[in-house]
């Protein structure tokens, strides 16, 4: 295991033990850590960042922060929640103190229930939205933020790619077995087809989960990330970038999966200016249906 896997189950551990009553410590939800984030990030910036997205007593027009940060999974506190990165942008967009979204990413993927539900909310949206990767926007997290306005990676050496599904788990029946623990599980007549997949997964016969698990998962994806990004959607079927690969940077430029390269501060102010346009734009709109009324 290495160094990272280690403090990963630690703090996983370090969880289970709070959430039972062993540990009298209070430890910060994912929102606080984002607040945290988007507080440092508006003092260096001088942009007001938020992470209050139904907050209608701003004091100026901010731009809305989120942070896809480690394994992504479908509903959770103390990780990225994909459920309630949904409800975040909703709400965000409903908010008109809001102009614009901005998504700091730093993840390899992870679970993907709700992602589909995430992603037509991204579609949806009217505000603009801009992402800026740093180190890895892999798999989900590529999933999630496909839609963007704009998406823009620190450096020249970001990861970006792996669209594609896959499962992954360790089985520890062999090792009970071993040591005299004996695995019952038994099954009403009626019930021939109950856990069948799982149970054939486990036996090494595995093409009927692949065909009607992994495959359609992998078809929406493919398909999410064809509709959101053009000229990535152009490319022909059997592309290495609908198989799994990964790409640097300039790679994912030239294939269209993101559009530049820009650091923290630069991602931050377009997100600031394109949202300023936005309100400009819509004031303008508005003012003109009033006189015409």
């Amino acid at each position: 295991m290495t160094e990272k896997g280690k403090q990963e189950l630690l703090a996983e551990l370090f969880i289970q033990q709070k959430q039972s009553g062993f540990l009298e410590i209070e430890l910060p939800t994912y929102l606080d850590t984002s607040k945290n984030a988007a507080k440092k990030l508006s003092e260096e910036s001088n942009i007001p960042l938020t992470c209050d997205y139904e907050d209608l007593d701003i004091n100026n027009p901010a731009v809305a922060y989120y942070v896809i940060r480690g394994t992504i999974m479908g509903e959770s506190n103390w990780r990225f929640s994909t459920k309630q990165f949904n409800a975040d942008l909703k709400a965000a967009e409903e908010n008109p103190m809001i102009m614009s979204h901005f998504i700091q990413v730093n993840s390899g993927g992870g679970d993907a229930w709700f992602l589909d539900v995430a992603w037509k909310t991204m579609m949806g949206l009217k505000k603009p939205i801009v992402v800026e990767i740093e180190r890895v926007c892999a798999s989900a997290a590529l999933y999630l933020i496909c839609p963007a306005s704009k998406i823009y990676a620190a450096t020249q050496n970001e990861i970006i790619g792996s669209i594609g599904t896959m499962v992954s788990f360790l089985d520890f029946i062999p090792y009970f077995e071993a040591q005299g623990v004996k695995n019952i599980e038994e099954y009403a007549k009626k019930s021939d087809l109950k856990n069948k997949k799982f149970n054939d997964l486990l036996k090494g016969k595995p093409k009927q989960f692949i065909t009607e698990e992994l495959d359609p998962l992998q078809q929406q994806f493919e398909t999410s990330v064809r509709t959101s990004r053009k000229k990535a959607g152009a490319l022909e079927e059997n592309h290495p970038l609908f198989r799994g690969e990964t790409y640097d940077t300039q790679a994912a430029i030239d294939l269209g999966l993101i559009d530049g390269q820009k650091d923290l501060p630069e991602a931050i102010q377009e997100a600031y200016d394109l949202g300023k346009k936005y309100m400009d734009k819509n004031k303008s709109a508005l003012h003109y249906l009033n006189t015409i009324n």
